[in-house]
């Protein structure tokens, strides 16, 4: 993405006061792919940006266990699909970007996929048996796969919310099923038509691992915990009572639940105590990251971004 890009998009974030997430893959004809994701939220006061940048210099030690994390789990999507894979050159980053309305927080997070693709030997490319168990796209997000140079669409499934030549986006709120979403992918001829190849759906059996609950959603996590970091900081408390760890758990469960899931249930798949779980989600309310209604005797929680 451009830098005129990126301005204007922390200038339309910063005008809605909206949340925005961005994911880009983007495809290597080796069957590689560099991932990058950006979450970008609006910054209120001076205050707050300084507390953002305060805060943001602990992200060192958040992006070291997320890497093991998403190392192990790529290591586990491979032994499934019986397809060589690894990360290489993790990186995350932190910043404040001024525009013409205020400051915008931005949390970047960049990885490269080893064989993140299904390759042919006649050059055709397959995207989304990775995808195990499907995908969820949140309000406010949105996926952009870029082709490699020279390639092209034959099938993409399902219908992309917005394409071009080199690349197919979808935006949130979506729920994809297994193996989705999918794109074949084949060298650009002046001839080429659809090729011949498997659908969307892989037909595996009920997969062993839940990969998007962790990696896709990995900037929103990593910011939470800074936004937590700048409310607690804000309140002038001397240590908060939770940590990050705490923080990241309590978001994989809401996120394996589609969005939603009851206060218990968060409590009960955690093993956090009970005021542990009140706690971090208090903080993550009131940073607008999760809202809490009742739902009968329960409590029921609600991802927001």
């Amino acid at each position: 993405m451009s830098p005129i890009a990126l301005a204007l998009l922390a200038l339309v974030v910063a005008g809605q006061g909206t949340p925005l997430t961005v994911y880009q893959v983007q495809l290597r004809a080796d069957g590689s792919a560099i991932w990058t994701v950006e979450h970008r939220y609006p910054l209120g006061d001076q205050v707050s940006s300084q507390l953002f940048e305060q805060a943001s210099k602990s992200l060192e030690s958040y992006a070291t266990d997320y890497g093991n994390r998403l190392a192990s789990l790529v290591g586990r999507i491979s032994e499934q699909l019986g397809r060589p894979m690894s990360v290489e050159g993790l990186n995350v980053t932190a910043r404040v970007v001024e525009t013409l309305t205020g400051r915008v927080g931005t949390i970047r997070v960049e990885f490269t996929w080893i064989g993140f693709a299904r390759t042919h030997g006649d050059g055709r490319l397959e995207v989304g048996d990775v995808f195990i168990g499907g995908l969820v796209l949140l309000e406010g997000e949105s996926l952009r796969l870029a082709f490699p140079q020279g390639y092209e669409a034959v099938r993409v499934a399902p219908n992309p919310d917005a394409s071009g030549p080199s690349f197919v986006e979808w935006g949130g709120r979506r729920v994809f099923p297994d193996g989705e979403p999918y794109a074949l992918l084949v060298p650009a001829s002046p001839h080429s038509g659809p090729a011949s190849g498997p659908s969307g759906s892989t037909g595996r059996s009920a997969p062993f691992v839940d990969p998007w609950t962790i990696t896709l959603f990995a900037a929103p996590t990593i910011s939470a915990v800074v936004a937590a970091l700048v409310w607690t900081r804000r309140r002038s408390r001397p240590s908060p009572q939770w940590t990050s760890d705490e923080v990241g758990a309590v978001l994989e469960v809401i996120r394996r639940y589609g969005g939603t899931v009851t206060q218990s249930k968060i409590v009960k798949e955690t093993g956090l105590s009970k005021s542990t779980v009140s706690t971090v989600l208090k903080i993550l309310e009131r940073e607008g990251v999760v809202a809490r209604q009742k739902a009968g005797r329960e409590k029921l929680v609600r991802l927001l971004r």
